[in-house]
């Protein structure tokens, strides 16, 4: 069974103690990324939290700029 159906069917027969799971794997990352550092590079109080205000043609574009970045830099590098 992959990791996917694994936890597809958890959430299925426990939802409660899924979400349990969800929150406390959630809690860790956040943790782990602000106690080594990594804290800068992620927002923990997204604008997804506030969807009227959330500009997806905004977003569509930054993560083309990203793409395009990463594929240059790959080019560059003859990855």
């Amino acid at each position: 069974m992959s990791p996917r159906h694994h936890f597809a069917d958890y959430q299925k027969r426990d939802p409660k103690g899924y979400q349990t799971f969800s929150d406390s794997l959630w809690n860790g990352f956040v943790s782990i990324t602000k106690v080594i550092g990594l804290g800068k590079f992620f927002s923990f109080t997204t604008d997804f939290s506030r969807p009227n205000e959330l500009d997806g043609e905004a977003v569509g574009r930054a993560l083309g700029e990203i793409y395009n970045a990463k594929e240059e830099k790959e080019d560059y590098e003859g990855n």
